[in-house]
């Protein structure tokens, strides 16, 4: 089955659709609460059309004695200048209504107070109305027109007379006589002016203690709203806000019912005060919502609440149009059987749901609160204020329990938060250390714990940059990788850290300041095997020569440690930056190349030797690409019969052809792939190209020519290399007995019992056995009898002088008597010139090989020479 891994694109439109499935969820209730309200503003409007018109209007708190009140659409001045508050064109402010609705001009109202007792009365004029910008008053009495403070809300707190939060004036009626009062008011918002003339004394008492328990439960449960919205953002479960949605119908339902709703923004729509008949059935669906959400319920009662609420909806639908049997009546025995029985099944989980009591307790307080409004209609109690805002009181502290559960709800939700905000932390401080510890394994080494390469260069970067001369040292310890093979890599790792603290405190002590401080060491590691040291040049102790042989001389010392005394075998290069480079790079570069010289403790850089080095580390790393594409390539040269010049075999001699450095003889390079490990590649290629053109020598020179290619002593080392020869002849239908490896002498004896083994398995499988090189070695005669040889060639320098050389001609004959008595066929190497094959012709079944017979050729030469 294949996986497809979503891309950045698609995780973020998926985040981005379960945020708007989020919102959309947490809003669908309070979605309902809107709607319902504007269905019902529009079907009172439709259905319950008002009898009267909007006008200004006096407060409940009006006094005894009844004021009219009217307006003008005129600002005071005008009126004042014109004397126009005799006129008609005033309009009569019902009490009914209370504002003006938004006018953009002045408006000014007009009512006189009478005083018909004998003493002088003494009132305060109060306007209750908050969010009145501007109100201008002025009296008119006997003794004329009297400006009063002018007041409102964009005016200081300060212009009050008295410190309260409605606007007063105080005034006083002369006996017997009246006084006319015009107030302008302008406002931002509505205009209205509800007005009354009360005593000092109510204004204090009169309605103090029913408005501070009113405020006091309103302001109560708009706080539960507001931490309820909050705490179903933070939850995120939108469920949870259907208990805003009864909040909300709740608080409307009590502006409704104290004379406080909406419609004091709209006075030509009076129809907001019929908001009642869609506030109510909002309740029942809020709390029949609510309940699955907070109590998790079985399917059943899920379903029984959800069919309730359907119904509750459709009363909020018919209520407003007064359809008979479906209004407020059946509103109120739906809403009490849902109560009734939500009561029922959260009773049944008390025991086993810690939000159920919660919940019990708000219920039994809303059945409370709804069957006190209920009965008070028909007289079973007193009518006051309590009985009045039962249901208002009921619902209110329901809400207040739901919230405190909610609440409860977050408290756990915060918890487990926090505890995850502790993991996260904690998680981010594991991060931090990591990235601390990473940090510092960018500057350090992992093993010593010293700076690494890149502090290193930097350091001495910064130096050129600053014109700093300095001498760079590179040390390898090159017997790390034996000490590692002896006692494991812990235990040398923990000896070189010993070893290069120990460096370090010789190096500081030894030359102080001279020393350069690479992050406060004295020491930087290149890798495990290598370290590094700088000296500054103007700072140096002495001539340079002895400090060379302070440093060598503890070098060269034994390191004992515990029981364990050795020596590092370091190899110390040593590079000037004024002259070995431009960069630091280039200068620890040079440094490396000198520590490559074996030949002495302590190696200064010499361009001539690191441009050998470098041209041997390129040939090695374009050996692979030269063996496939034809840079490296086979010549051979014949072997023949000394007495007749037949040709019995070719030896393959390897060429290489560098497209740098031109013609590459074998001896420099072959002896450097053997010390590096690449002669086996080597040998399989020359093993495979001499078997592919062994058919086209057969063809010329007949099929028991043979074909001679020479191995090395790693090639007999390699496990199974008797197999690879075998498959390669057998792949380009070669005879073994066509086949010579030629050996030298020296490989022969490097590794006696391996090569021993190994020529052994070759001869038995018929592959000939050639000796190359003969007396050029250490071998005993009985070390060469002990080997399966078929052919012995005697070194070119045996030829030396041997027409003249009577000496060299007994020598020569000896080697010819060793190997005829080894039964070997004997060739001699090196044949130049027509002389020395006519002396060698004294020989009977000798065979030679030489520039006198044929150069080394190519297949193709070599058959044109012989068609």
């Amino acid at each position: 089955m294949d996986f497809e891994h979503p891309s950045h694109g698609s995780l973020a439109g998926s985040r981005v659709d379960r945020l708007q499935r989020s919102i959309t969820n947490l809003w669908r209730p309070l979605l309902l609460v809107i709607a319902a309200i504007l269905y019902g503003l529009l079907a009172q409007s439709v259905f319950n059309t008002p009898s009267h018109a909007p006008s200004g209007a006096i407060t409940s708190s009006t006094p005894a004695n009844d004021i009219r009140v009217d307006y003008s659409m005129r600002d005071l001045d005008e009126i004042l200048t014109g004397r126009l508050w005799q006129d008609d064109q005033w309009l009569h402010a019902e009490r009914s209504g209370s504002g003006l609705g938004y006018l953009r001009h002045p408006v000014t109202f007009r009512f006189r107070i009478e005083n018909l007792s004998e003493r002088p009365m003494e009132r305060l004029i109060v306007v209750p109305a908050p969010f009145l910008d501007h109100i201008a008053p002025a009296a008119i009495g006997r003794d004329g027109v009297t400006r009063m403070p002018v007041m409102g809300d964009e005016y200081p707190f300060s212009n009050r007379i008295y410190d309260l939060p409605q606007w007063v004036w105080p005034v006083t009626i002369a006996p017997q006589s009246s006084t006319l009062f015009l107030f302008e008011v302008r406002n931002s918002g509505p205009t209205m002016l509800p007005v009354s003339l009360q005593t000092p004394e109510s204004v204090v008492g009169s309605t103090a203690s029913t408005l501070v328990w009113k405020a006091f439960v309103s302001g109560v449960l708009g706080f539960a709203l507001l931490l309820n919205l909050m705490i179903v953002t933070l939850l995120r479960r939108p469920g949870l806000a259907w208990l805003s949605v009864l909040m909300i119908s709740i608080i409307l339902s009590q502006l409704v019912l104290e004379g406080f709703g909406p419609w004091l923004l709209w006075p030509n729509y009076p129809a907001a005060n019929g908001l009642l008949s869609v506030t109510l059935p909002l309740c029942v669906i809020a709390i029949c919502q609510f309940t699955p959400h907070f109590i998790d319920l079985p399917r059943r009662p899920t379903w029984i609440l959800n069919a309730v609420s359907l119904i509750a909806l459709l009363l909020l639908v018919t209520t407003p149009i007064r359809i008979p049997y479906l209004g407020q009546g059946t509103l109120l025995i739906i809403a009490g059987a849902a109560l009734f029985y939500i009561l029922i099944i959260v009773t049944k989980r008390l025991h086993s749901h810690l939000y159920a009591r919660y919940y019990a307790l708000a219920v039994i307080a809303i059945f409370i609160g709804a069957i006190t409004s209920s009965i008070r209609t028909v007289g079973l109690v007193p009518v006051n204020s309590v009985t009045n805002s039962a249901f208002f009181l009921g619902t209110a502290i329901a809400s207040i329990l739901l919230t405190m559960g909610i609440g409860q709800l977050l408290l756990e939700e915060r918890r487990r938060r926090l505890s995850a905000s502790i993991q996260a932390r904690q998680e981010k401080l594991r991060r931090t250390r990591l990235k601390a510890d990473y940090d510092q394994l960018l500057i350090t080494h992992q093993n010593t714990g010293l700076p690494n390469r890149l502090v290193l260069e930097e350091t001495l970067e910064e130096m050129q940059r600053r014109g700093e001369r300095y001498n760079l040292f590179l040390v390898r310890l090159e017997y790390f990788s034996q000490i590692e093979q002896s006692l494991g890599y812990q235990a040398a790792t923990n000896l070189l850290n010993s070893y290069l603290a120990r460096l370090n405190d010789f190096l500081r002590d030894t030359f102080g300041e001279a020393l350069v401080r690479f992050n406060h060491k004295g020491l930087a590691t290149i890798d495990i095997t290598s370290h590094a040291f700088a000296l500054r040049t103007n700072m140096l102790p002495g001539r340079p020569a002895a400090i060379h042989k302070t440093i060598t001389d503890w070098l060269e010392g034994s390191y004992i440690e515990g029981r364990y005394a050795f020596s590092w075998h370091p190899s110390v290069g040593v590079a000037d930056s004024a002259i070995h480079g431009k960069s630091s790079a280039e200068v620890l570069s040079c440094a490396g190349f000198a520590a490559l010289d074996k030949n002495q403790t302590l190696t200064e850089y010499d361009s001539d030797i690191a441009q050998q080095q470098l041209r041997k580390q390129v040939l090695m790393l374009d050996l692979e690409n030269a063996l496939s594409s034809g840079d490296i390539y086979l010549l051979y040269q014949p072997k023949v019969s000394v007495r007749d010049g037949k040709t019995v075999a070719f030896e393959a001699l390897i060429r290489w052809q560098h497209r740098e450095f031109g013609m590459v003889t074998p001896d420099q390079w072959i002896p450097l792939a053997e010390q590096v490990g690449a002669i086996y590649p080597v040998t399989l290629w020359a093993l495979d190209r001499a078997c592919r053109d062994w058919p086209l020598l057969a063809q010329h020179y007949g099929r028991e020519v043979a074909v001679a290619i020479n191995i090395s002593a790693q090639d007999l080392s390699q496990p199974g290399f008797d197999q690879a020869v075998l498959a390669t002849l057998q792949n380009h239908m070669v005879q073994p007995r066509n086949l010579i490896l030629e050996i030298t002498e020296t490989s022969v004896m490097s590794n006696t019992d391996k090569a021993r083994a190994m020529i052994h398995q070759l001869s038995s499988a018929g592959i000939q056995i050639a000796l190359d090189d003969f007396g050029t070695g250490h071998s005993s005669l009985g070390t060469l009898a002990s080997f399966d040889l078929d052919e012995l060639k005697i070194d070119r320098s045996f030829l030396e002088d041997i027409l003249t050389n009577p000496t060299r001609q007994r020598i020569f004959r000896t080697a010819l008597e060793l190997g005829d008595a080894l039964q070997l066929n004997i060739v001699v190497e090196g044949v130049e010139n027509e002389a020395t094959a006519y002396w060698l012709q004294q020989f009977p079944g000798l065979y030679g090989q030489g520039y006198y017979w044929s150069r080394p050729a190519s297949v193709k030469q070599l058959l044109e020479s012989n068609p």
